[in-house]
């Protein structure tokens, strides 16, 4: 059984959200922000970030990386997008751009706003990490005019891979107001889901 170490919240949502949607079986091992790390879950990620998924003697600590590898072991290959397929360009930009573009950088802030002391807490540079994250919105906000989802006509991993860095700034920021309403229509479309929900009771 594919085990997923998980945090509401964290990036492990993106895993389980994967995982319903796929049908693929998992058992959620619970973690809990401030708490020691279990022994096995240090095992699989001893650098203690969130997610981490072990599936027999593989181990691996990439949210992004975790979701392609259950639709391509398990699935066969579904909510992903093949080389040949004329819309692959846009899976992979959108899918990486989840994390890497939008996901990755908001870490800053949340260490800064919600860990650093009061005189840093809204300093120059989350003010930059914040306008680069609404800068690159531009590109989701003009990929949504032309498809109902973001890498085309169909709902794929880059979706959620999308979703997630979005709930770090409507959510955990409480920044929707700069959010344009074309993409928080797609993010309620997309939360709305049965397998979102079924994550959130995970």
């Amino acid at each position: 059984m594919i085990k997923v170490f998980h945090a509401p919240r964290s990036r492990s949502t993106r895993v389980i959200w994967a995982a319903e949607e796929l049908g693929v079986p998992y058992e959620v091992v619970p973690l809990h922000f401030g708490a020691p790390p279990p022994p096995e879950f240090l095992e699989v990620n001893p650098a203690k970030t969130i997610p981490a998924m072990r599936d027999g003697e593989v181990m691996m600590t990439e949210s992004v990386a975790i979701m392609q590898y259950l639709a391509d072991r398990y699935a066969g290959g579904r909510l992903t997008v093949k080389s040949d397929q004329p819309n692959y360009p846009d899976y992979l930009q959108f899918l990486f751009l989840g994390e890497a573009g939008l996901g990755a950088p908001l870490n800053a802030i949340i260490g800064t706003r919600f860990m650093g002391p009061p005189e840093v807490q809204d300093n120059w540079t989350c003010t930059m990490v914040l306008e680069g994250f609404f800068r690159r919105l531009i590109l989701v906000d003009r990929q949504l005019a032309r498809h109902p989802y973001i890498a085309g006509d169909d709902f794929t991993l880059a979706d959620i891979s999308v979703v997630y860095a979005l709930g770090i700034v409507t959510g955990l920021l409480e920044r929707a107001d700069r959010v344009p309403a074309p993409i928080l229509d797609y993010q309620r479309r997309m939360t709305e889901r049965p397998a979102f929900q079924r994550m959130l009771a995970a």
